[in-house]
């Protein structure tokens, strides 16, 4: 076949139109592809089943798709997001809400990009609001009240109590501890990644040395311990063994917030919930002198900034900062002035030997 000139102008410049139709075709997916995308991300990660926690994702998702509709085009949604934001202020929606709202949006814009959906073109920037530090929670527990708190509260859900306050996980992964993986012989115990929210392993020793409070807790747990039952920590449920959906045991210590709130008022403390708990304990580590990062390997933290958060400063941290002032005098004069020789100054040529003889 002979090939005539201007024949590779043309097919280059087909292939340029095809690209560009793609790219058209791209830009015009619809944005319930990208929410689908967002409801699938849970069950598709591997090592996540999906659940209760991708419950609330797909509430705020939901004011998402009954705002903009199931069949918006993708690349008018960014010009579309200040009357967006405007019409939740105006529900009454709260600023973090509308961050959730907004940060799930820019999920599902991404997980759609990587799946080929969508072009990088057609991601627009999606401006969150500030994170309102009016709404951060600064309750706490001193190690005192902790001690009074317990004495209001069962014993089972004392030690529960006592426990989350020297080991500052959450509840819910307190809640699914077993005995497996509390090991004796390394004296420790391990979070493993699947009760983890950040879905990473964490150890800390519980021995009768160093930490003595986990230790008691923990032989008061095994004196109570059941045959059938392979959870640390027990409830009202223990004897009956309950499963969810998922066919996975449901742990025996359910909710405790009655009891708990009877105990808070009792000491002067309404308002206090579990949680609480774990920023008490961050506290109390760094109050203690212990090192950050250190810290960090206790909670399970992974930012500074949520680390620094939980560290609150009250009152009664500024008065001993106060007085660790008052009571510091400055540095010690620890300089020695040298002693510098009195007599007349040596002629050239003379040493300093001849002039002490005289």
């Amino acid at each position: 076949m002979t090939a005539w000139p201007g024949d590779d102008t043309r097919t280059a410049g087909r292939a340029r139109r095809r690209r560009a139709r793609c790219d058209r075709a791209d830009d015009h997916r619809r944005a319930g592809n990208a929410g689908d995308a967002e409801r699938r991300a849970p069950t598709d990660a591997p090592g996540r089943r999906a659940g209760r926690r991708a419950r609330p994702g797909a509430y705020s998702f939901r004011h998402l798709l009954t705002y903009f509709g199931e069949r918006a085009k993708a690349v008018k949604l960014g010009s579309r997001l200040d009357d967006y934001v405007a019409a939740r202020r105006e529900e009454g929606a709260a600023e973090g809400s509308i961050r959730i709202e907004l940060a799930l949006l820019d999920r599902a814009f991404k997980l759609a990009v990587i799946r080929k959906r969508l072009s990088h073109r057609s991601h627009p920037y999606i401006e969150k609001p500030p994170v309102d530090e009016g709404s951060v929670r600064q309750g706490f527990f001193r190690r005192a009240e902790v001690e009074r708190l317990c004495q209001h509260l069962p014993a089972v859900i004392a030690d529960v109590v006592l426990f989350l306050f020297f080991c500052p996980w959450r509840i819910g992964a307190a809640r699914r501890l077993e005995w497996r993986d509390y090991s004796e012989i390394e004296q420790a115990l391990t979070l493993r990644p699947e009760l983890n929210k950040t879905k990473r392993p964490l150890q800390i020793p519980v021995d009768g040395e160093h930490t003595p409070e986990l230790m008691a807790v923990i032989e008061l747990q095994r004196s109570r311990r059941r045959p059938n039952c392979p959870f640390i920590f027990h409830g009202r449920g223990c004897g009956s063994p309950r499963f969810d959906r998922h066919g996975s045991r449901r742990p025996c210590l359910g909710d405790f917030q009655k009891v708990w709130d009877r105990a808070c008022d009792a000491i002067g403390m309404a308002g206090r919930t579990p949680h609480d708990l774990r920023r008490s304990g961050v506290k109390h580590y760094i109050d203690a002198g212990v090192d950050p990062h250190t810290v960090e390997k206790w909670s399970g933290h992974r930012t500074e900034s949520m680390l620094r958060r939980y560290h609150i400063i009250d009152l009664d941290d500024l008065r001993r900062s106060g007085k660790r002032a008052s009571e510091y005098q400055g540095p010690k004069e620890n300089i020695v002035k040298p002693e510098f020789f009195q007599g007349p100054r040596p002629k050239p040529g003379r040493c300093v030997a001849e002039l002490s003889e005289r």
